[in-house]
């Protein structure tokens, strides 16, 4: 099961990457002056995570799993995702050298 702590476990790997709170007070991780990755949680108690892609496909590949993912907004440059982060695969956490960036981009499990 992956949690915030292994989100930010990550992201302090990332260069230039620091962690501030977004504007209601809640953690989120910062690359220069945007956010990449915020904490939030849903009405069960459930630790979501907002991230930004550039992949503009991202929203098309993840609607199928809207379990997992049950936020997603595609803008005109920008997709912004809420992930369920109790349901992301731990191979997807603990891949490879650039699993950083495959977390802050909410690459889904593979279906089972």
């Amino acid at each position: 099961m992956t949690s915030w702590a292994d989100l930010a476990a990550f992201a302090e790997r990332l260069p230039g990457a620091v962690l501030g709170e977004a504007h209601d007070g809640s953690p989120a991780w910062y690359a220069g002056r945007h956010q990449c990755a915020r904490l939030r949680w849903d009405d069960d108690g459930h630790e979501l995570a907002q991230v930004w892609t550039g992949e503009l496909h991202t929203g098309a590949a993840v609607a199928a799993r809207r379990e997992a993912f049950p936020v997603i907004h595609t803008f005109e440059h920008r997709v912004s995702l809420w992930c369920r982060l109790d349901l992301l695969e731990r191979e997807w956490r603990t891949g490879p050298g650039d699993a950083p960036a495959q977390l802050v981009r909410a690459s889904p499990a593979p279906p089972r």
